[in-house]
C-alpha cells in the first residue's frame, strides 16, 4: 500500500475525523514530525525493557542557561512551562500535556567527558553567538514515577560546554561531539557500534520531544542506509527537541546513530474533537479547530535521518585517544536559527 500524502493525508484525517472524533483524542501534536504505528513514547518508569533500561543513563537534555535552566542553590531550577501551557494549540488529550518543557536537544555520553549531539543543536546565530557558553547538559531530567515532580536538578547532575570536538553543519552533514567542563559521576558512557546497521534492524531512542523529561521511543526500525552508509532512514517517533538524540541498536543496547532531522511535515489542522471538555471562551472552542499530527502506518511516510557513528570524521581516532581531532575549518553552519529552537517559538502562530 503506498503512502497517503499532501493535501490527500490532510483530507483523509479530516473525513476520518468527522467520522470518528474521538480517534484524535490521544494523538501526538508536532510540528515536521510523525507517530509510525503505535505510540512508541515512554517515560523512563514506564521501560522494562532491560536492554533499553541499561541504555538510560547515558542520556543527557541540553538546556539554555537562564532561558530554559536558572541556578538555584545547589539545584538548577526549569524556567518553562508545561506542554500544554507552551502549545496553546494542542488538541486536548495529548501525551504529557501537564509536563515540564524547557530542554532544546538531547544528546548521548560517549565518553567520561564527551557528549554527542547534533550539529544544528550548537550552531551559531547572532541570537546566541556563543552556544557553549550559553548550555547546559543535564542528567535526570526524566520521570521515576508517575506524577513525579520534576522543577529541580542536582547541580552536581548539570554540566557545561568547554569546548566542540567535532562539529559540523553543513551540507547534510550534522553532529557535534561537546567536551565537558568536568568527567561525568554517576552516570556511564553508551557502548557504540560502529558497524553499518542492516535494514529492518530493531532500534530504540532516547530524548526530549518537545523538550519535556526524557523519553525511550521505541519499537522502531531501520528502514535503510543511504549515502554510502553514512545515514540511516528510521520510523522512531520524534518530534522537535529529539534532535541529537541517541539512536541504539535494540538487540545489542549499542549506539549506532545520533537523530537529527524529519523527511515528513505533517502539522495538520483539525475539527475540534467531540467531548473535548475545554471552555467556551478557549480560542480553540472559538475556532472549532486544534493541531495534531497524522499517523502514518509502521511502513509509510518518508522517515526521519540519523547519522551513523562511522560516518563523524575523527569519532573512532578520538575515542581511542589516538590524535586530537581539530575542527574543519571548512565547515560552515546554513541556518540561523536551529530547528530544535524554532519548535518553542511555533507557538506563537496557532493563538
Amino acid at each position: 500500500m503506498s503512502a497517503i500524502t499532501g493535501p490527500g493525508l490532510i483530507l483523509t484525517l479530516l473525513l476520518l475525523t468527522a467520522a470518528a472524533p474521538d480517534c484524535f483524542s490521544q494523538v501526538q501534536w508536532t510540528q515536521n514530525k510523525t507517530i509510525y504505528g503505535p505510540d512508541g513514547r515512554l517515560d523512563f518508569y514506564q521501560v522494562s525493557d532491560p536492554v533499553e533500561k541499561a541504555a538510560l543513563g547515558s542520556a543527557v537534555s541540553m538546556f539554555r542557561l537562564n532561558a530554559g535552566l536558572l541556578p538555584d542553590g545547589g539545584y538548577y531550577r526549569l524556567t518553562g512551562r508545561t506542554l500544554g501551557d507552551t502549545y496553546s494549540g494542542l488538541c486536548p488529550g495529548e501525551p504529557f500535556y501537564d509536563q515540564p518543557v524547557g530542554a532544546v536537544c538531547s544528546g548521548t555520553l560517549i565518553a567520561p567527558d564527551l557528549v554527542l549531539t547534533a550539529g544544528h543543536c550548537m550552531a551559531e546565530n547572532p541570537g546566541l553567538p556563543d552556544k557553549c557558553a550559553a548550555t547546559r547538559f543535564a542528567f535526570g531530567f526524566s520521570l521515576a514515577a508517575p506524577g513525579a515532580p520534576l522543577r529541580l536538578i542536582p547541580a552536581e547532575e548539570v554540566y557545561s560546554c568547554k569546548e566542540k570536538v567535532l562539529y559540523s553543519y553543513s551540507g547534510g552533514r550534522d553532529y557535534a561531539v561537546i567536551r565537558l567542563d568536568r568527567p561525568v559521576s554517576g552516570h556511564e558512557p553508551a557502548a557504540l557500534q560502529f558497524s553499518l546497521p542492516a535494514p529492518g534492524a530493531p532500534i530504540f531512542s532516547i530524548g526530549g520531544p518537545y523538550g519535556l523529561p526524557l523519553k525511550v521511543l521505541e519499537g522502531a526500525t531501520v528502514r535503510r542506509t543511504y549515502d554510502d552508509g553514512q545515514f540511516i532512514l528510521t520510523d522512531i517517533d520524534s518530534s522537535g527537541g529529539n534532535s541529537g538524540g541517541g539512536i541504539f541498536s535494540a538487540e545489542s543496547g549499542r549506539l549506532m546513530a545520533v537523530h537529527v532531522h524529519s523527511n515528513d511535515p505533517d502539522l495538520i489542522r483539525i475539527p475540534l474533537p467531540a467531548g473535548h471538555g475545554l471552555p467556551p471562551e478557549d480560542h480553540r472552542v472559538r475556532d472549532g479547530h486544534c493541531l495534531t499530527a497524522a499517523r502514518y502506518g509502521t511502513a509509510q511516510g518518508n522517515g526521519k535521518r540519523a547519522v551513523l557513528l562511522k560516518a563523524v570524521p575523527g569519532l573512532a581516532a578520538l575515542l581511542s585517544g589516538e590524535k586530537t581531532v581539530e575542527l574543519d575549518p571548512e565547515l560552515s553552519d546554513f541556518d540561523p536559527i536551529p530547528q530544535a529552537e524554532q519548535v518553542f517559538n511555533a507557538q506563537r502562530l496557532f493563538h
